[in-house]
């Protein structure tokens, strides 16, 4: 095996595994203890891991803060497959929460499209502009105010959290900056978002986490929920295998 092959088969495994053991990749590879040190250094120092006693662990990245109207512009085409999906999970009638989210923003113009006779609660601003260039559809809006955070994009905080109390919602669509799926944390930027993202998820009867594989990757500041919280996450259709059955370990459906 060539030297570029056992360093890809090293990140796939760390990956997949999150660590790694020196024994344990000796014996894989058939190779000495100093050889596999001097590949985990190299991988260190491309960024890859980071070295621990007697083996290393993956590097989680904290989630860069970015402003909505940035978000919504990047990964559009991805993002649009995740939203088409979370557009089947929503029947006639439904009383559906869309927090502050780029899928969302895609998801509520997806419903505008189509013409649904759904009511939607949002706190984010874009959602609610969307409406006001839109009135003709048969979708109803309510518009939750509070705290503007302008780089998050929406109304957050404890005013926030009293409007929504006051709903019975069917669904709630629920975006994230950081997913653990070893652990199952799921975080967000800041406090404020994330205790009215906690609001939203409590008073919804089915709980939806919308997000791009990418954010398994990184963590936000703040801890909102937990995995084991939703009924479901839709994420994007290629993730892989062991990503999948992790994600389940937490009586969570995948779609």
């Amino acid at each position: 095996m060539f030297v570029q092959e056992r360093l890809d088969k090293i990140i796939k495994l760390i990956n997949e595994n999150n660590k790694v053991k020196v024994n344990e990749l000796s014996d894989y590879f058939k190779v000495s203890k100093d050889l596999i040190r001097k590949d985990l250094s190299k991988l260190e120092e491309a960024g890859y891991l980071k070295r621990t006693y007697g083996g290393a662990i993956k590097i989680r990245h904290s989630a860069e803060t970015l402003t909505i109207s940035s978000r919504i512009s990047k990964n559009v085409e991805n993002k649009q497959k995740i939203a088409l999906k979370a557009l089947e999970e929503i029947k006639e009638g439904d009383l559906i929460f869309l927090d502050i989210s780029s899928i969302n923003y895609l998801l509520a113009q997806e419903i505008i499209k189509n013409n649904m006779n759904v009511t939607i609660i949002t706190n984010m601003i874009d959602i609610m502009h969307l409406f006001s260039t839109n009135i003709d559809t048969k979708a109803k809006l309510i518009g939750i105010g509070g705290n503007c955070n302008k780089i998050i994009g929406g109304f957050v905080g404890l005013s926030s959290v009293e409007q929504i109390k006051k709903y019975n919602i069917t669904k709630s669509f629920i975006g994230t900056i950081g997913i653990n799926i070893d652990t199952g944390i799921v975080s967000t930027y800041e406090e404020d978002d994330g205790l009215t993202k906690k609001c939203i998820i409590n008073s919804s009867k089915h709980r939806y986490l919308i997000t791009e594989k990418s954010k398994i990757e990184q963590d936000g500041k703040y801890i909102f929920s937990s995995l084991t919280d939703f009924n479901c996450i839709i994420i994007d259709s290629d993730i892989e295998n062991i990503t999948r059955n992790k994600i389940k370990q937490f009586h969570i459906n995948v779609k």
